[in-house]
């Protein structure tokens, strides 16, 4: 059976409407999408790493109640688990504040050995360009490069970051350079690169990185670019809240190309059709969490792909 590994940073996400908290919800990015793949029923592993406290138990408790494996997740005793403030506006976008607890202390994640040819890993945000955490994340990335996995770079790189991007941009794409698929939406390119639109996105990419480019822009639809470049429109929704929309995007690729059987090998030659319903699947996906609180797809909207 194939696997996905998702690698990320476990967070309680609180969520707040003016000055008000409404919600908390176990969350960071790839937490997210490994949540709606355990739901999904695909085999999916998160490497992370969380405190041995209420919120770290806690979260370890749900993912385990949603069929993700927690065994790659380690745990530290030195200080608590990270909290991350979800601030809405009127359109239900998010502006963050997260609060960190381990900056400056050597991250305590471990990486699996056990990766397998077209098992994919998925990765990306803030952690993935720590330059402390590089040492083990780039041979943990090339090892499973060389073993035949599909890698999924997700940059979702944040305004409040820009400051650092000089240090950070030959992180990033080193992490392009090493993925098959870069999913990354118009405000992470319009940060990285300057670039206004997909067609710029993907050549400042294909500069150094032969990646398959998802390029979403909201509401303004969606390009994917192979050999060849599609365009998808988005249909128009009234969101709830939209943090857990690229999460559940980036898990709809990896289950696509799990329930499709699409391996490395054609990765590159996929068909019009194969990726029209790779695009229309992740946009019904980060639609459905958009309609609520939950950065991860509802229980009772999996039966329908089970």
């Amino acid at each position: 059976m194939r696997k996905v590994y998702t690698i990320g940073d476990c967070v309680l996400d609180l969520f707040f409407e003016g000055d008000k908290p409404v919600e908390a919800r176990p969350g960071g990015s790839f937490l997210n999408s490994s949540v709606s793949l355990g739901r999904l029923g695909v085999s999916v592993s998160l490497i992370s790493e969380l405190g041995v406290d209420r919120v770290g138990n806690q979260i370890i408790r749900f993912l385990e109640e949603n069929s993700v494996d927690a065994s790659n997740i380690s745990r530290f005793t030195d200080t608590n688990s990270n909290l991350a403030l979800a601030f809405l506006d009127q359109e239900k976008n998010a502006d963050y504040s997260f609060y960190k607890t381990r900056k400056g202390l050597k991250s305590c994640i471990t990486f699996p050995d056990m990766v397998k040819q077209d098992d994919i890993v998925l990765f990306g945000s803030f952690l993935a360009i720590k330059k402390e955490f590089r040492t083990d994340l780039l041979p943990f990335l090339k090892a499973c490069k060389k073993k035949g996995a599909i890698i999924i770079y997700d940059p979702n790189f944040r305004a409040q970051h820009l400051p650092l991007l000089n240090d950070v941009l030959p992180y990033i794409r080193e992490n392009m350079a090493l993925a098959d698929i870069v999913k990354g939406s118009d405000e992470d390119f319009k940060l990285l690169s300057q670039t206004e639109n997909a067609t710029g996105a993907h050549q400042w990419l294909s500069e150094f990185s032969p990646a398959l480019l998802v390029y979403t822009a909201n509401k303004n639809g969606v390009s994917v670019f192979t050999g060849k470049e599609y365009f998808f429109e988005v249909p128009q929704i009234q969101p709830v809240s939209t943090v857990g929309a690229g999460d559940t995007f980036n898990a709809a690729i990896a289950y696509f190309l799990i329930s499709s059987g699409v391996s490395k090998s054609i990765l590159q030659n996929l068909s019009e059709q194969k990726v029209a319903k790779m695009v229309q699947l992740a946009i019904a996906f980060s639609q459905h969490v958009c309609m609520g609180y939950d950065n991860f797809l509802s229980t009772d909207f999996v039966k329908v792909y089970k």
